[in-house]
C-alpha cells in the first residue's frame, strides 16, 4: 500500500530560524496520528509544510502520488487552533459549515441542493444537527469546535488535520472531541492528524504517536516503553 502523504528530507524554516530539519515521513489511508512534543518542536510547522502552506526550503512533498500539492489540497481538511466566533458574526451553523465546501466547488459560485444537504450530513456526523439554524456565535467552545470538524469534514476529505483542537475546552467537552474523532476515523477510514499538548489526550485514542524536537525523535505506537524517556529526554532541552 502506498502512503497517501510522504515527505522526504524536508527543512523548514523562517526569518533564520529552522523548524523543521530531516523530516521523513510515511503517512497511510485510515490512520490516526498524534503529534506531541513542546513548544518551538515544530508540530505546527509540519502540519503547515503538508497543507502547502510553508515551502520546504529543503525536500519534497507528496500528496496523493502527486507533487502538485494545490490540486491535492481538496482532499485535506484542517481544523485550527482555538477558532473563535463574535457573537454578532451574521452567519448560522450551517452556513459556516457549506464554508468549507468552497475550496472544493470554487468561491462565489452557489450551492446546490446536494451541497447543503452534504453540509447538513456532516453536521449530522459531529453530532451537531440540531444546531444548524443557531448563530455561530452563540456556541460554546466544544460546540463551536465540533462545527469546526463538520466545515472539515464536509468536503469529504481523506485526511484531517487539527492543531490543538483541545486546547481551550473544558475536560468533558475534550473527551467528546476525541472520542468524535476516533468516531469519524473508524467510520469513514478517515486519516487523522492531530497535535496536542496534553499526552495523556492522545496516547488512548491514537494507533500511532509522533514526538517532535525540530525533527521527528520517535515514530511508533503510543505504548512503547521508550515514549516516556524521550519526552523526558526533550523536555530537558527546552
Amino acid at each position: 500500500m502506498d502512503p497517501i502523504i510522504s515527505l522526504r528530507d524536508i527543512k523548514v524554516g523562517y526569518q533564520n530560524t529552522i523548524a523543521l530539519n530531516n523530516i521523513n515521513l510515511d503517512i497511510y489511508q485510515g490512520e490516526y496520528i498524534g503529534i506531541f512534543g513542546p513548544n518551538g518542536s515544530g508540530k505546527t510547522s509540519l502540519l503547515s509544510t503538508i497543507l502547502g502552506l510553508k515551502k520546504p526550503i529543503k525536500g519534497t512533498v507528496k500528496l496523493f502520488n502527486s507533487y502538485n500539492l494545490k490540486k491535492n489540497r481538496v482532499n485535506i481538511g484542517y481544523v485550527p487552533q482555538n477558532p473563535k466566533a463574535r457573537k454578532t458574526f451574521p452567519a448560522s451553523v450551517l452556513e459556516v459549515v457549506e464554508m468549507g465546501l468552497y475550496g472544493k466547488i470554487g468561491f462565489l459560485k452557489p450551492l446546490r441542493i446536494e451541497d447543503k444537504k452534504q453540509a447538513e450530513k456532516a453536521l449530522h456526523d459531529v453530532h451537531m444537527g440540531k444546531f444548524k439554524n443557531r448563530p455561530i456565535g452563540h456556541l460554546s467552545g466544544g460546540e463551536l469546535q465540533k462545527v469546526m470538524v463538520a466545515r472539515a469534514l464536509v468536503s469529504e476529505p481523506k485526511v484531517i488535520l487539527l492543531d490543538e483542537p483541545t486546547s481551550a475546552l473544558d475536560f468533558l467537552m475534550v473527551k467528546e472531541l476525541m472520542e468524535l474523532l476516533t468516531e469519524l476515523n473508524e467510520k469513514f477510514n478517515i486519516t487523522i492528524l492531530v497535535i496536542n499538548h496534553h499526552l495523556d489526550l492522545l496516547t488512548p485514542y491514537c494507533s500511532r504517536l509522533l514526538l517532535m524536537d525540530g525533527t521527528i525523535v520517535f515514530d511508533g505506537t503510543p505504548n512503547d516503553k521508550r515514549v516516556n524517556e524521550i519526552i523526558d529526554e526533550i523536555f530537558i532541552k527546552h
